[in-house]
């Protein structure tokens, strides 16, 4: 057991998620007004970015926002959004994303170790809330073994020559992501520093 900065807002717990069955995705209507979202992991692991709804309670099934990975390459290469600045990570760790702005929304990024370890798994949740035609990076840091994981937001400033200034998102609060009932059972309130633990 150990202790990450809150600064970075971790909620690093072991997770598991339906790997079969019917799949929900978290979508955007043509032509609603959105927010991007740049998602980000540090480990070439298999990694999803889900999407939950406290509206759903007491069951938020969870919606797939992005997966990303060596154990995803069916998925294939995503479009991206042309959003400001350089990615700190290669493109098959990164996916660009619409979301819909004006309320909280609530991230659940799930890390599973490489085989023959791929039973240790890491989870951090995170919730902001997005602008309309605003631009947001989620970076999700993970250590090889998938003991410790963090997760942020953080808000681009884009400038005139494509480049971006990057800040501390205000609105980010950290979250339980263990199982997505935990996030009813702590009544959607999204509490920064909900502890850690690992599997």
């Amino acid at each position: 057991m150990c202790r990450i900065p809150i600064a970075a807002v971790p909620v690093v717990v072991a997770l598991t998620l339906p790997l079969g069955g019917c799949v929900s995705y978290y979508r955007v209507p043509s032509d609603a007004p959105y927010a991007s979202v740049r998602l980000m992991t540090s480990t070439d692991d298999r990694t999803t970015f889900n999407v939950l709804d406290p509206a759903r309670c007491p069951s938020p099934r969870p919606q797939v926002l992005a997966g990303m990975g060596r154990q995803l390459a069916s998925m294939g290469r995503d479009s991206t959004l042309d959003m400001a600045g350089i990615p700190p990570e290669p493109p098959s760790r990164t996916r660009e994303r619409k979301v819909l702005p004006g309320k909280r929304i609530y991230v659940a990024v799930t890390s599973y170790a490489a085989p023959p370890a791929d039973e240790a798994r890491c989870a951090a949740g995170v919730s902001f809330v997005p602008q309309v035609n605003g631009q947001y990076e989620i970076r999700y840091r993970r250590d090889e073994t998938a003991t410790q994981c963090t997760a942020r937001v953080l808000r681009l400033q884009p400038d005139a020559e494509g480049g971006a200034t990057v800040v501390q998102e205000p609105t980010q609060q950290g979250f339980r992501a263990l199982r997505p009932e935990y996030l009813c059972e702590a009544g959607a309130a999204g509490k920064a520093g909900a502890g850690t633990g690992t599997r």
